[in-house]
């Protein structure tokens, strides 16, 4: 098995905010690593001082191609890393999750709460506006974003001020799945139907915060990382309930990891960001100081671990692997 993750990596020049990197699961070898930073155009400073321009996003694998976002391009490389193409979008701001609709990518522009469907050129086809949207205005109270949707907004927002507003859902992670399109707003801690009409799935406190659903079965069960509480949660997407969660400190060598490498001002260690689906009761799950874990949820099981960074800093995003051929 070969895993392809990437990096954010805090508190550093954007040229040095993060990496892709491309590994041999059962050798535990590093095979290639690559630089990523958004350029085209630049970012030479971030004024958010966590960074929410630096390093890798999402990951996707679509056949024989990877496509890894940046904060606003996404990139397409062979799956030996040698870049093919970029995609990007006036509307790219701050993409995190990126998945697959046949042959479009879906996009989740986080910092302007829009979830973009775009084609293999990156032109937009369908876009989604959770704080337009009359359902979430009269259940949650949103109210729009004053923008300007055609214009070139890529540069525009990278200061902090509009994740703090108060309608802010930070839409940053998108699923598809059998013919339907569901959007974590991880503010609200809401799992969000948007295809083909809109309901709310799973509203939980313990979703904000969360990152990275994952469809696990063809009955629906999804897993989502919750990030800051260091758990992963399963739910039931026709009863909307937790049918499950994993705690990561239960397991004996991920606690003494935790506590090796204790939080830092805007680092949080144990960060768990990144979920892949192996089989139907295996995992990968990234976490930081950037490292993979692999779990057997059936069994609540630490299978394996790899670790790749020792500063609390660096945390793993995107997180996708392919059989070996």
């Amino acid at each position: 098995m070969v895993i392809y993750f990437n990096t954010v990596r805090r508190k550093r020049p954007v040229k040095e905010g993060g990496e892709l990197i491309q590994l041999d699961w059962s050798k535990k070898k590093i095979l290639k690593t690559l630089p990523l930073y958004p350029s085209d155009p630049d970012i030479l400073e971030d004024p958010n001082p966590r960074g929410n321009s630096r390093g890798g996003k999402g990951i996707l694998v679509r056949g024989d191609e990877i496509f890894v976002g940046t904060y606003h391009t996404i990139l397409v490389y062979d799956l030996d890393l040698n870049l093919k193409r970029r995609l990007t979008n006036p509307n790219f701001v701050n993409i995190h999750e990126i998945c697959a609709d046949g042959d479009n990518t879906w996009v989740s522009a986080t910092t302007i709460d829009a979830a973009l469907l775009v084609d293999k050129n990156g032109k937009t086809l369908e876009s989604w506006w959770p704080r337009e949207e009359p359902l979430l205005q009269e259940r949650f109270g949103l109210v729009p974003m004053e923008i300007d949707k055609k214009a070139d907004n890529r540069l525009r927002y990278l200061h902090r001020e509009l994740s703090l507003k108060e309608s802010h859902t930070h839409l940053n992670s998108l699923v598809h799945n059998q013919g339907r399109t569901l959007a974590l707003l991880n503010r609200l801690g809401a799992l969000v139907q948007i295809k083909p009409a809109v309901k709310v799935l799973v509203e939980d406190r313990l979703l904000r915060g969360a990152h990275s659903p994952v469809i696990l079965t063809e009955k629906e069960q999804i897993a989502v990382c919750s990030s800051f509480r260091k758990h992963i949660l399963f739910y039931d997407l026709h009863s909307g309930e937790l049918t499950n969660t994993i705690d990561l400190l239960s397991f004996p060598k991920i606690a003494r990891y935790h506590k090796k490498y204790p939080d830092q001002p805007f680092n949080k260690s144990l960060f768990v960001r990144g979920l892949e689906k192996i089989s139907e009761h295996r995992l990968l799950v990234g976490v930081a100081p950037a490292a993979i874990l692999e779990i057997d949820t059936r069994k609540k099981r630490l299978i394996d671990l790899f670790q790749y960074s020792k500063d609390v800093g660096d945390g793993v995003h995107g997180l996708v692997h392919i059989k070996k051929k």
